[in-house]
């Protein structure tokens, strides 16, 4: 039998479904250039948004997926104002008890009542496996899928994907899939791999990681009318969108037709309270309502009701479950977990002699479960512990206690039940490894890991009501759980109350951070406290800088001895996914690529400086010309102390400035991401600066006077969205590189001069504050849109450095792409406030200035050229788009700065490469013009389109310096 050929895909940075079709990211480009030249990769197969690397063997298809480079457009996830989606016109009642309709609705809008709202997005579906492995064949009669685990409809769907009869598809499976998460995982993976086989008429073996999971958001909405007597009207609306195809139908867009739809039983959303009116109504497109989703709200709610009533967590449940066996449960629960009745008064007073928050939260479900196909009763109750650290803004979980009970089954009589085998241990390891996410803050990635993941263990219960805690040899942080399925509905609102136990502060959207408590309770501290504290830390503070300069102020370095190139199987996928996103942030290929056809980060790339000629270097890992022999401890002080591993200085063109404020975790994964790329042995040639910048030593003395290699630190007093905006603009992304003036040393002016403009290779970096020439200010949504796809309507086109640093962040998640406009958007106003929106009014034309007699005769030139050569794109109403966008340049920032040199730039070459293929291209006119003609074309632009500003002189000079520097 010939040997299957092995499948590796590479997924858009964002997959989204809105309840009727895929707007996730599209593919634009794709260089499969370096995937090709590696052994044994025979192909690439795309379909749409589908991307496999096709090998014989899986490791070598694993080794040259991070190889594909593709671009992808940005995604929009937006459903609530996608006119083309189903409109679902009145709520759909689900479960109704008691007087509900509109005298209810009447009670529920009077001033007594509470209401609340909760978000939940879950990562992969309960008991999905790390990764799954399928093969599909082609056999005579058709197709033979092979499955470690299949749900029942698999051959009816992928007949349904490949359009032929359902006999034509022979699945075997090693067993039938034990929950959701496996048999959504078997059908994603399945589909995928029946496709690959069709495509390329062979055997195909697919693996396919954990992640490829399309999120769903659930938004629920719990409203109640309360007295003095107690809680009359429970209602809870379920705004959830239908679930999304599973992944080959996703990508491809094909059509995909499942038939009836599930539907969650009603008596599954019924709260296990015995309150007089209770309804569950539906707002969403979904039916199938994740239960999980609906007892964290109904739970965290109910402990919202008990602290409004000022009463006890369990007393306030005990009072209000008139079923005998549930409250048997939920008093054995809490008499093994101690727990000690108390009110929300007492919060305050469980703070630890250390300054750590200790708290405890409750929560119960009742719900209905199968076993060997049959439904009986389940219920459970929890017990969390939780602790949080002020001071490194770590929260954790320490210990849980959990009770499960079964219709049938004694819940406390020494019985040992049989239950969490098998896939089960899997759903409630998942289904709480979702709840805490450790290290959440500003250095976080919307895609791939974020880092070292919380450890957990997970053993079968040994009896009904067990505790669980902390293992030997395992950190405090490390959580241990058993079970699943209906077993651990409760965990998420027993934690999110312990959490408001321990704090004070109530987390309404899981998954939960300690950055999200660290922000809200940052939000309630005063600005003098915070003054204090800072205060109190002077004097260490002074020591660290005076130790710091004076080792940076040192004219030489160690050299650190080279080493053997680590193993490319030393790295997880998971690490080297996330370097390759620092090293888009960064745009490491967009200086370290020579133009016009270079090696990707083999370096040559020359870089104009007014101290000379820098050529970047080859960051590839070739043990002789690049950084293959490079420990990470020498990489890390390159990047943070700008020293090369033989000890050199490195000049400041290479940003170690910016580089330095990274974050522990991503300067990791950037040098896990480097060191397995393919090495190319390229020599680069040497740079050229003047005396005395060509003195290395003396760079010792400007990192003493100039840099500072701290890691960032975030603002307690913005949010976490500005602060991780923050982070990669000044960090990974150091667009203060480019977009900042520098001093006669060539250091970056800080300050009120921070990112207020800069020059690069003859283009200016204008500025990104609200002293920008742009004609109207930036704000979020403009920033998003022309960092995300190259072009704003209301500014104008990415041209010359900036079109492939968009390029770039295009492939970034596009959370991240928001934080960066969000943060630089608050740099546009002054006291340090987001600009608000300015209506999408078309502007008026400037008025046109005067003109100097003498410049009479150029402006007619100009004039006759710009309409020959320039008005059938960039005019307004003058007919069809031709090429792509057409870019305004009334409102081009270029056309409004006080100097010409970008629009000179893209005169004369034109734009050959832009951020994203849809904008178009634009020609030069380099070999068409003279300099006497592109200066008379400039002089109209600048009076016909910004007839307010000055005129530019000097520009025939001007345009004859730049095409110097183009032939150069």
């Amino acid at each position: 039998m010939t040997p299957p050929l092995y499948a590796r895909l590479v997924l858009p940075p964002a997959l989204a479904w809105n309840g009727e079709r895929y707007c996730g990211a599209r593919l634009q480009r794709i260089d499969t250039t370096r995937a090709l030249g590696q052994s044994g990769v025979q192909q690439l197969v795309v379909l749409k948004q589908l991307v496999a690397v096709i090998a014989t063997s899986d490791s070598a298809a694993r080794a040259a997926r991070p190889l594909v480079r593709c671009t992808w457009s940005a995604g929009s996830d937006d459903r609530a104002n996608d006119a083309r989606l189903p409109r679902v016109a009145l709520p759909r009642r689900l479960f109704g008890r008691g007087a509900t309709g509109p005298d209810a609705d009447a009670d529920a809008d009077a001033a007594d009542t509470l209401a609340s709202s909760y978000r939940w997005q879950p990562g992969m579906p309960d008991g999905a496996p790390r990764a799954v492995t399928v093969q599909a064949t082609p056999v005579p009669e058709g197709m033979q899928i092979d499955l470690p685990f299949a749900a029942g409809a698999v051959a009816r769907e992928l007949a349904d994907l490949l359009r032929v009869a359902p006999g034509r598809i022979a699945v075997q499976a090693v067993r039938a899939a034990q929950s959701d998460g496996e048999a959504r995982a078997a059908i994603d993976a399945a589909g995928v791999a029946a496709l690959l086989c069709l495509e390329l008429g062979c055997a195909v073996s697919l693996t396919l990681e954990a992640g490829a999971t399309t999120p769903r958001t659930t938004l629920l909405h719990a409203g109640a009318r309360v007295d003095n007597n107690g809680l009359h009207h429970y209602r809870l609306d379920v705004d959830q969108p239908a679930a999304a195809p599973p992944l080959a139908w996703l990508l491809t867009g094909r059509a995909h037709d499942l038939g009836d739809v599930s539907h969650t039983p009603a008596e599954t959303l019924e709260p296990p309270y015995d309150w007089p009116a209770v309804e569950v109504r539906r707002i969403g497109t979904g039916d199938d309502i994740a239960p999980a989703a609906v007892t964290f709200a109904q739970e965290s709610f109910v402990d919202e009701l008990a602290n409004q009533a000022g009463q006890d967590p369990v007393a306030y449940r005990l009072a209000h479950v008139d079923d005998p066996r549930g409250a048997r449960l939920i008093r054995s629960v809490s008499q093994a977990a101690h727990w000690q009745a108390r009110t929300t008064g007492e919060v305050a007073s469980r703070a630890g002699t250390s300054g750590v928050l200790r708290g405890r939260g409750f929560g119960y479900a009742t719900t209905i479960e199968h076993e060997a196909g049959q439904p009986v009763q389940s219920w459970s109750a929890w017990v969390a512990d939780v602790e949080y650290d002020p001071a490194s803004g770590e929260l954790s979980v320490t210990r849980a206690i959990a009770g499960h009970d079964l219709q049938g089954m004694p819940a406390l009589e020494g019985a040992q039940p049989a239950l969490g085998t098998g896939a089960p241990d899997t759903q409630a390891r998942l289904a709480v490894s979702h709840l805490i996410t450790p290290g959440t803050g500003f250095d976080d990635w919307a895609s791939g890991s974020p880092g070292p993941a919380t450890q957990i263990v997970v053993r079968p219960i040994t009896s009904a009501v067990d505790m669980i805690g902390p293992p030997a040899g395992l950190q405090s942080k490390d959580v241990q759980l058993k079970a699943g399925g209906a077993f651990a509905l409760p965990a998420a609102a027993a934690v999110a109350n312990a959490i408001h136990d321990a704090t004070g502060v109530r987390l309404r959207s899981a998954p939960f951070s300690g950055a999200q408590v660290k922000q809200a309770l940052a939000a309630q501290q005063t600005p003098t406290a915070w003054r204090r504290l800072k205060t109190a830390g002077w004097i260490g503070g002074a020591l660290a800088a005076i130790g710091t300069t004076l080792t940076l102020a040192m004219p030489w370095r160690a050299a650190i001895a080279p080493v053997a190139p680590p193993s490319p199987d030393l790295y997880s996928t998971a690490t080297i996914e996330r370097g390759r996103l620092v090293a888009l942030a960064g745009d490491c290929v967009v200086c370290h690529t020579a133009p016009g056809g270079g090696v990707t980060n083999a370096g040559g790339h020359a870089l104009d400086t007014p101290f000379g000629t820098i050529y970047t270097t080859n960051i590839t890992p070739d043990e002789k010309t690049g950084i293959g022999n490079w420990s990470f401890a020498a990489f890390e002080r390159a990047m943070r102390e700008g020293i090369h591993r033989d000890g050199r200085n490195l000049y400041p063109a290479f940003p170690y400035t910016a580089y330095a404020k990274m974050s522990d975790a991503d300067m990791q994964s950037l040098y896990a991401y480097l060191m397995v790329q393919k090495p190319v042995e390229q020599h680069v040639p040497a740079s050229s600066l003047r005396f005395p910048f060509n003195m290395r030593p003396l760079l010792a003395e400007w990192n003493a006077l100039f840099h500072k290699p701290e890691v960032f630190q975030p603002d307690p007093d913005r949010s976490t969205l500005w602060n991780r905006g923050a982070y990669l603009v000044e960090g990974a992304g150091h667009c203060s590189a480019c977009h900042s003036p520098r001093n006669a040393m060539g250091a970056e002016k800080k300050g009120l001069h921070h990112l207020t403009g800069g020059v690069v290779d003859g283009w200016e970096a204008p500025s990104l504050t609200g002293n920008s020439k742009a004609p109207t200010a930036w704000t979020e949504d403009e920033l998003f849109t022309y960092l995300r796809t190259g072009f704003s309507a209301r500014h104008g086109i990415a041209a010359g450095p900036m079109a492939p640093v968009v390029a770039e962040l295009a492939q970034l998640p596009s959370d991240d792409v928001r934080a960066m406009a969000h943060y630089l958007a608050s740099l546009n106003d002054k006291a340090g406030a987001a600009i608000a929106p300015e209506p999408a009014a078309p502007l008026a034309m400037p008025p046109a200035a005067a003109v100097n007699p003498l410049q009479t005769v150029g402006m007619a030139n100009g004039k006759r050229l710009f309409h020959g050569a320039c008005a059938a794109c960039h005019m307004e109403n003058s007919g069809p788009t031709l090429f792509g966008v057409r870019p305004s340049l009334k409102v081009n920032t270029s056309v409004h700065s006080d100097k010409p040199d970008n629009l000179i730039h893209v005169i004369l070459n034109g734009i050959q490469q832009p951020a994203n293929a849809d904008l178009g291209y634009m020609p030069g006119f380099a070999d068409s013009m003279s300099d006497k003609q592109v200066a008379d074309l400039l002089v109209y632009v600048r009076s016909t389109f910004a007839g307010d500003k000055p005129a530019w002189s000097n520009l025939e000079k001007d345009v004859a310096s730049a095409r110097l520097r183009t032939a150069h």
